[in-house]
């Protein structure tokens, strides 16, 4: 394995591809990143922390990196059909996973963070380039995460370990590695390996992997202050001022140290109370906050037993009243169905008259007398 080897492109086992990092290159998303690796370009936009939708595939707990990578149909040489392939949606699924541990999802319980990468043109490590981009652009965001992750990947091509892949040099080689890594925290989130390698091959792919993802971290950050150093230029705020202020707020620390050293204090006002008698304080406020649950609680139980007493009375005198009532209509219902009955008696009933009393009665005969 001669260390002098010159790949196709020019370069050497160990030499990386021109890598450029713009940040803020989209006015409508929270953050974004234009990432340009070799003939690789990458833009990475990110929207949220936003609320979940379906509902259904939130966590309680925490909230959901949910990475859509996707390749224009004019990336590639041949024609690319626009409906996502299966390996869009692989890696996709790999690069939510591995922002997942990277970004502090805790923050956010109930929530998504969308990131959406298009890959405008590829020529071999189209994954590494798309997890470059998001990393620049979340941190363009304002996401807090761990560290800014970096991502390449190393293979071996006519049996020499090369860094960072090109396309022919990961069609006609026999192994691949791509890995995604945080230096600060020296953790790997995305390890994947296809193909035979040695164990000598895997140590010096691996280490060399390693050394180029720290160099292309450093670029990230780098673009990311200038960014900030542009802001500072439109708004007008040169170093000058921020030294004057920085001058100003230790003036005004110092007049303050001096005032309070010139104030006549006695020494008994800075001593430190004694260990019992912070914990007589503490026994004196635990006491004092028993004794008001105390006497809350036992007001709480005087008022509900008014209270109980009152709706118990009022309950009797409704009861008492609706039993009253119902008594009275009772019996007035029976007097006044008698009386009726008896009016009607009356009506069809002859007076009472004596058996001995006939003048009342007068015969045919003696009216033909009378009227003669």
């Amino acid at each position: 394995m001669s260390k002098d080897y010159v790949r196709p492109d020019g370069r050497l086992k160990n030499q990386l591809r021109e890598f450029k990092v713009e940040v803020g290159v989209l006015d409508r998303s929270e953050g974004s990143a234009k990432v340009n690796l070799g003939n690789n370009m990458a833009m990475a936009s990110v929207f949220g922390p936003r609320e979940m939708h379906p509902k259904r595939l939130s966590r309680s707990d925490r909230a959901i990196v949910r990475v859509n990578y996707r390749m224009a149909t004019f990336s590639v040489d041949g024609y690319k059909r626009a409906v996502p392939s299966r390996r869009e949606k692989e890696i996709s699924k790999v690069l939510s996973e591995a922002f997942q541990s990277v970004v502090l999802v805790k923050n956010w319980p109930r929530s998504v963070v969308d990131v959406h990468v298009e890959i405008f043109q590829s020529d071999g490590g189209t994954r590494t380039a798309a997890a470059l981009a998001i990393t620049a652009a979340l941190a363009d965001a304002g996401i807090p995460m761990r560290d800014l992750t970096g991502g390449i990947a190393s293979g071996i091509y006519e049996d020499q370990v090369c860094l960072d892949l090109t396309g022919l040099e990961d069609m006609k080689g026999s192994g691949d590695m791509p890995i995604l890594y945080s230096p600060a925290v020296d953790e790997i989130s995305l390890f994947q390996l296809d193909g035979l390698f040695t164990y000598d091959q895997f140590k010096e792919a691996y280490e060399s992997s390693l050394t180029g993802i720290k160099g292309m971290v450093e670029v990230i950050r780098e673009a990311l202050k200038e960014k900030y150093v542009k802001i500072r230029e439109e708004f007008g705020v040169d170093d000058e001022d921020v030294s004057s202020d920085d001058d100003m707020s230790k003036e005004e620390v110092q007049l303050d140290e001096d005032e309070s050293s010139n104030d006549d204090m006695s020494e008994e006002t800075f001593e430190k109370p004694s260990f019992s008698a912070v914990i007589a304080q503490v026994d004196e406020k635990s006491e004092t906050k028993k004794e008001k649950k105390v006497d809350e609680k036992s007001e709480t139980k005087k008022e509900k037993k008014v209270d109980e007493k009152s709706e118990t009375k009022k309950e009797k005198k409704v009861d008492e009243k609706s039993e009253t009532k119902k008594e009275k209509k009772v019996d007035e219902k029976p007097k006044k169905k008698k009386k009726k009955k008896k009016s009607k008696k009356s009506s069809t009933e002859l007076p009472d008259v004596d058996d001995e009393d006939d003048s009342w009665f007068t015969k045919p005969e003696e009216k033909e007398k009378e009227e003669n």
